[in-house]
């Protein structure tokens, strides 16, 4: 039995002993292989050299339009110079038209007219007045050059607004405080021979509604009305227009008496000339 036992440990150290002198061959192996792969010298590969660079070309002031054209943080910088034209000079404003008083047609046609607040003046076609040439005129309407322009207008837009205030059949007249004398209607045409008159200022006893004086000529009168005219002075100036060169006085618009009315020393007389109606207070003789 202790044979067995012997002969077993001595296979096993025979066998152990061969492990080990494998061990060492292939580790003995693997140094010999390392060496040889450090020691092996690899010749160099041959490096080509680089092909030369073209040469730089000199940038052109040119080539820049595009950063002047679209420069982001610049609005001004623009290569295209805008050029503005001039600006055409504004149009002249036409001046007011003159206004119109009248015409007459004995022999050649003559107009009335006045430039502003300037005084009438007697016109044939062609003749100036102001910025204005009469170019030709008829019972309506009234022509004018004007800087080459002809300029048209009916004659009743041209009248003065006094006048045509005074003229227009369509306002109603006041009534007056007299019950004795029935209102006539009047319409007050304006004097040719008063072309600069000043408007006749209100009556103190004026309607609320219409703005008209009321006052009674002709019939009775309050008592301050009658106080007022008995001299024919302090209150002749609220029913007559001013003293005429010829002694006597053009009618307002607010009176409303008939014709043959006498007050304060005056005698109310209409007729009608070729210029149109006329309204006046001629002194009693």
């Amino acid at each position: 039995m202790n044979r067995r036992i012997v002969l077993l440990n001595l296979a096993l150290l025979g066998l152990a002993g061969l492990l080990v002198w494998m061990l060492r061959t292939h580790w003995l192996e693997a140094q010999a292989r390392e060496r040889t792969v450090l020691q092996r010298k690899i010749p160099p590969k041959t490096v080509l050299a680089p092909p030369t660079p073209p040469a730089v070309k000199a940038s052109s002031p040119a080539e820049y339009i595009d950063v002047a054209s679209k420069m982001l943080f610049s609005k001004d910088r623009n290569p295209t110079i805008v050029v503005e034209p001039p600006k055409p000079a504004p149009e002249p404003v036409m001046p007011a038209l003159p206004n119109y008083h009248g015409q007459m047609a004995i022999g050649e046609p003559v107009i009335l007219l006045s430039a502003g607040n300037g005084a009438q003046s007697s016109l044939h076609a062609g003749d100036r007045i102001g910025d204005f040439t009469v170019l030709g005129f008829d019972a309506d309407n009234i022509r004018f050059d004007w800087k080459g322009k002809t300029v048209e207008r009916k004659l009743d837009a041209l009248r003065p607004k006094q006048t045509v205030a005074q003229a227009s059949p369509g306002g109603a007249p006041a009534p007056t405080s007299s019950p004795t004398a029935p209102p006539a209607p009047v319409r007050a045409v304006a004097s040719l021979d008063r072309p600069n008159a000043a408007p006749a200022a209100p009556a103190p006893n004026a309607s609320p509604t219409t703005g008209k004086a009321v006052t009674a000529l002709g019939g009775s009168s309050t008592a301050s009305n009658s106080n007022n005219n008995s001299d024919g002075e302090t209150g002749g100036d609220e029913v007559f227009g001013p003293l005429l060169p010829g002694g006597g006085r053009p009618c307002v618009a607010s009176d409303n008496s008939p014709a043959g009315t006498v007050h304060s020393g005056y005698k109310k007389n209409q007729y009608v000339s070729i210029l149109g109606e006329v309204c006046r207070w001629e002194q009693v003789k």
